[in-house]
C-alpha cells in the first residue's frame, strides 16, 4: 500500500494540468476552450474576484499590523532618562511651579518674586546650553539670534528684572504686566524645552 502523505508531489498538479491542456487542445482545439469559458467564464470571474479581493483585504491588514508593530518598536526605543536627569527635570518643573504659584498670587511683592525665580531660571538655562559670561546680560549678549529665537522676549524680561532687581519694592508693577512679563520667560523656555 503506497502511503499517501509521502508520496504526494506538488508537480504532479503541474503535470496534470500540462498533460490536459496539451491533449484537449491538440483533439479538440482552440474550440473547446472557448466553449468552456462562454459557459462557465461568470463563475472563473467570480471567483476570481472574491479571491482579488480577500487578498487585498489580506495586505491591508498585514500592512496595518506592520505599522502597528513598528509604532511599538519605536515607542520602546525611546532613550530612558537616566535618574539624575528625571531628577533635574523634576526640580526645572518645581521651580517654574513655585514661579506659577507667585504670580497666581494677589500680592505684588509675590509677582516681583515670580519674576526674580523666573530670571534665575533663565541664568540656569543658560549655563546649561553653553553661554559663558559674568551674568545673564552678558550670556543674553553672546547668543546668536539664530539659535535663539526668543531672545528678544528674554532681554525684554531680563530688563524688567533688572529695574525690580534695583529699586526693590518700590518698583511698581500691575499684575498683568507681572504676568505678560512671565510670560515671555515662559516662551524663551519652552523654545528650548527648558519647561
Amino acid at each position: 500500500m503506497i502511503d499517501t502523505l509521502h508520496s504526494y508531489n506538488p508537480f504532479d498538479l503541474l503535470d496534470f494540468a500540462y498533460e490536459f491542456i496539451r491533449n484537449h487542445a491538440s483533439s479538440r482545439g482552440l474550440n473547446y476552450f472557448m466553449n468552456f469559458y462562454y459557459e462557465h467564464g461568470y463563475v472563473l470571474i467570480l471567483i476570481s474576484l472574491f479571491f482579488s479581493s480577500a487578498m487585498i483585504v489580506f495586505i491591508f491588514y498585514v500592512i496595518y499590523r506592520i505599522n502597528a508593530i513598528y509604532s511599538n518598536q519605536r515607542k520602546s526605543l525611546k532613550p530612558i532618562k537616566s535618574a539624575e536627569e528625571k531628577k533635574e527635570e523634576a526640580v526645572k518643573n518645581g521651580k517654574w511651579k513655585i514661579i506659577i504659584e507667585h504670580i497666581e498670587s494677589e500680592n505684588a511683592n509675590d509677582w516681583r518674586l515670580a519674576i526674580l525665580e523666573a530670571d534665575i531660571v533663565l541664568g540656569e538655562m543658560l549655563d546649561k546650553l553653553g553661554y559663558r559670561g559674568e551674568g545673564i546680560g552678558d550670556q543674553l549678549k553672546s547668543v546668536d539670534k539664530s539659535d535663539f529665537t526668543t531672545i528678544d522676549d528674554a532681554w525684554e524680561a531680563h530688563k524688567v528684572r533688572n529695574s525690580i532687581a534695583h529699586e526693590g519694592a518700590s518698583f511698581m508693577i500691575t499684575e498683568r504686566e507681572a504676568k505678560r512679563v512671565v510670560g515671555l520667560y515662559k516662551k524663551v523656555f519652552e523654545e528650548h524645552n527648558y519647561i
